[in-house]
Order: structure tokens, then C-alpha cells, then sequence
């Protein structure tokens, strides 16, 4: 997952990084990684002030992907 991030620049100023790598973790395991809309409304609980959203998405689903 960290991996994921780093290659979709999720990663903007590092204030909600731990909170959004946690949640993304639990979004694959739960199986709630099925689709984007799936993933965003999974992670909407987590604020991100840069609006690296899209790029969380993309990591996620990389990640969900890779570890299939």
C-alpha cells in the first residue's frame, strides 16, 4: 500500500497519511476496493486538505490490485 502511494503521489504534506494508508488497508481487506466510487465513498471519513483524492484512489486500487 505505501508502495501504491508513493507511485501515485498520494503522498502530498504527510498530515493525513497515516490515517489514509490505515483506511486503505482496511478498504482491500474488507472488500470494499471493487470500484472508484466504491474506494472513494470507503475513504470519504478521511480528510485530506491537499486534495490528493484522485491520487489516493488510483493507489488504492493499485494496491488492491497488487495484492490480489
Amino acid at each position: 500500500v505505501q508502495a501504491a502511494f508513493l507511485a501515485h503521489d498520494a503522498f502530498q504534506c504527510g498530515y493525513c497519511t497515516p490515517g489514509q494508508i490505515m483506511s486503505a488497508v482496511a478498504c482491500i481487506k474488507e472488500g470494499h476496493a471493487g470500484s472508484d466510487a466504491e474506494i472513494r465513498e470507503y475513504m470519504s471519513g478521511n480528510l485530506c486538505r491537499c486534495g490528493a483524492y484522485p491520487h489516493i484512489v488510483a493507489a488504492v486500487r493499485e494496491a488492491k490490485e497488487a495484492l490480489s
